[in-house]
């Protein structure tokens, strides 16, 4: 009880320490015109200025994205805040992406609006999601049930990809290549990595193609033989090969626009660990397969209604070889345990939706979504199923007169009868306001229900998780018998422009959950672990995020604080306990500064996560990880031509605090590439 005191006075601070922020800004009605003002469209489902969206929109845009040296989208969203990379080696599979305490099943994940399908109905596989064709990032966190369905309690990220403009002028063609060569220190292996665009445009016609290879040859350690195997290969750091590639097709005209997508991507992952025994070890290998198709739409019936639609079909399939071995360097020993567990799950996703403009007082929203997911692999007796059909509503009311705007919804989710599933139904509302005392600060607030029925993954699928060495390494288990959830969220944010250079954002979030879908450890003693899908009875999820930014002239620079707590209550022992894998403190800094004299651009970014709980109840903890990255770049002919050179992990594992086992950053991620320096060039055509 004690520490639920503690929890709700914390939250309490945090909207004081707003209102303190808002009720100084009182007194400053000065104009502030904000140059990065852009076009955003992930907080209201339409277009609309970021500085008018009622919801708070984080924006990475293409340039951003360049600076940081990202590849894929977990590598370029890892410096915000608010936002946890899990699974920090690059390119695993498991790499996934959590908000606000939530992990990433309830982080929706969207490109052009469109969600992208996730490792058996549950989250993104973030690393094949290439950022060579994207304009920017939208990020949105909190509760966004209402628009976005129950995939989106924690948040929303939305990948707007660049539009090759239809040309009047006959026709056009344009094309950019980017090749990157990175060398790795300490293993002495590289990764390259090369992408490639390919526009053109003809009168009310566009199309782009887009592809990327990336390739991580890994670092073999020695080559050992296995009585049951024969030579093997073990690889001191992974071994990874990723390919994709996406196409689209649009049309422009004078009732609206359509548009039709295609895309793929396929993953090669080889790992191998030695932390679960003296003499014992691992070998995973992952290969994923992502492919999507759709077709988009929007129709401008007048000037005030128009109405859009999408259908999308999409397939991920995952193979997972697991072998657990003796080894002993020129022994022969017996493989003790050799596991493939494959799965192919299809999302099939239609939605409709109209925006009718009543006056200049008031916006509606309608939509209808139908979402069909099955499911079969080795794991799964027969292939399952899921059915969602919604129906959500939303209006934004206008009162321009008094800086007020405000944003009522309202979304029915109904589950059929599928299976061993038993039907559902739920209406989750929900309720924003911003109000801008002044043209140089924002105060939002927003109140939400969400509801989440399990997904294929949690209830059915069987994963061999292996990431990082001690209890990194875990079997997890589905459950068929778990509960739908279903929460109370609260957001609060502050936005204010101080003086003439600096920026200053806060929030604070608080989250109450019935039913809570965790894993929780049922038999710590196997080698390795194993777990299981639960329904924790009632969680929290609490906390915020800090942030201010300077820019002058040539130089920028920005950092970020984000303070995560999340407790479940143990009915046995009646008391609040923590919840695991979560970072609890966050800090992230990013500084960037135009050189006129070389024409170049030099910049710092720089994360550090404390350590996570490796069990709920438990007292077993990861290391903490801190990481910094450089990044020089360099442009000619009229920026044709752009020449970088960057060092990732700049401190070689340099870190704070061991694991409970005493294993540290770089023993427990898998960081035995030590700093990566990459060298690379893009040029347009």
């Amino acid at each position: 009880m004690k520490q639920f005191k503690r929890i709700i006075r914390g939250v309490g601070f945090s909207v004081l320490f707003s209102g303190l922020l808002f009720a100084q800004d009182l007194s400053s009605q000065d104009e502030f015109i904000d140059e990065d003002d852009v076009i955003v469209v992930s907080a209201g489902k339409r277009e609309e200025s970021i500085s008018d969206a009622v919801e708070k929109v984080q924006v990475l845009s293409s340039d951003d994205i360049k600076e940081s040296g990202a590849k894929n989208l977990s590598e370029a969203v890892k410096n915000l805040p608010g936002l946890v990379i899990k699974g920090p080696s690059a390119g695993n599979p498991t790499d996934t992406i959590s908000m606000q305490g939530f992990d990433s099943d309830y982080v929706k994940i969207l490109i052009d609006g469109i969600s992208v399908t996730g490792d058996i109905g549950g989250s993104a596989a973030v690393f094949q999601i290439p950022v060579e064709n994207i304009e920017r990032i939208e990020i949105v966190q909190g509760a966004s049930s209402a628009l976005y369905g129950s995939d989106a309690m924690g948040g929303v990220i939305n990948i707007i990809t660049k539009k090759n403009p239809s040309s009047d002028q006959g026709m056009k063609f344009s094309a950019s290549l980017n090749e990157e060569y990175t060398y790795k220190t300490l293993s002495k292996s590289y990764r390259n990595y090369s992408a490639g665009t390919l526009n053109f445009s003809l009168s009310k016609f566009s199309s782009s193609l887009t592809g990327a290879f990336d390739w991580t040859p890994g670092s073999k350690d020695y080559e050992y033989f296995a009585f049951a195997g024969g030579y093997l290969d073990y690889y001191k750091t992974a071994k990874n090969r990723l390919s994709c590639g996406r196409f689209n097709m649009d049309w422009n005209d004078w009732w609206g626009k359509a548009s039709v997508f295609v895309s793929f991507a396929d993953s090669i992952l080889e790992s191998n660990y030695t932390a679960i025994g003296f003499d014992t070890g691992s070998k995973m290998s992952y290969l994923c397969r992502r492919l999507e198709a759709g077709i988009t739409g929007e129709y401008e019936y007048s000037e005030k209604l128009n109405f859009s639609a999408f259908s999308s079909v999409k397939n991920f399939q995952l193979e997972t070889d697991y072998e657990h071995f003796a080894i002993k360097e020129n022994t022969s020993y017996l493989a003790k345990e050799n596991t493939v567990t494959d799965s192919d799950f299809i999302d099939w996703e239609s939605e409709i939706r109209s925006s009718w403009k009543l006056n200049s007082f008031a916006d509606f929203l309608f939509g209808l979504n139908c979402n069909l997911q099955t499911v079969d692999g080795d794991s799964f007796e027969d292939r399952e199923k899921n059915l969602l059909i919604s129906a959500f509503f939303q209006d934004t009311l206008d009162f321009s007169t008094i800086n007020l705007s405000l944003v009522p919804g309202l979304r029915f989710d109904f589950a059929p009868e599928m299976g061993e599933s038993d039907a559902s139904f739920m209406a989750t509302p929900k309720l924003s306001l911003k109000y801008s005392p002044s043209k140089e600060s924002v105060l939002r607030f927003s109140y939400g229900m969400g509801y989440k029925i399990p997904t294929l993954k949690q209830k059915y699928w069987v994963f061999y998780h292996n990431y990082a060495s001690g209890e990194g390494n875990f079997i997890l288990n589905g459950n068929p018998d778990l509960e739908s959830e279903k929460s109370q969220s609260v957001n609060l944010s502050f936005e204010k422009h101080l003086f003439e250079d600096w920026k200053l954002n806060a929030s604070a979030y608080f989250n109450y959950i019935q039913d809570l879908i965790d894993s929780e450890v049922t038999d710590a003693n196997s080698n390795p672990q194993t777990r299981s899908y639960v329904n924790i009875g009632k969680a929290l999820t609490y906390g915020g995020d800090f942030s201010i930014s300077f820019k002058k002239n040539d130089f920028t620079a920005r950092a970020g604080y984000a303070y995560t707590g999340a407790k479940a209550f143990n009915d046995d022992q009646d008391e609040w306990q923590d919840l695991s894998l979560r970072v609890t403190h966050r800090l992230t800094m990013n500084i960037s500064y135009f050189i006129p004299v070389l024409q170049g651009k030099i910049s710092m970014d720089a994360q550090w996560n404390s350590r996570q709980l490796l069990s709920t109840g438990g007292d077993q903890y990861s290391p903490d990880f801190l990481m910094l990255s450089l990044n020089l770049t360099k442009t000619f002919f009229e920026e044709k031509l752009e020449v970088y050179l960057r060092a990732d992990n700049l401190l070689n594992n340099l870190h704070f605090m061991n694991a409970s086992d005493g294993s540290n950053q770089k023993e427990y991620y898998n960081l035995y590439d030590g700093t990566c320096l990459s060298f690379g060039a893009r040029i347009k055509f």
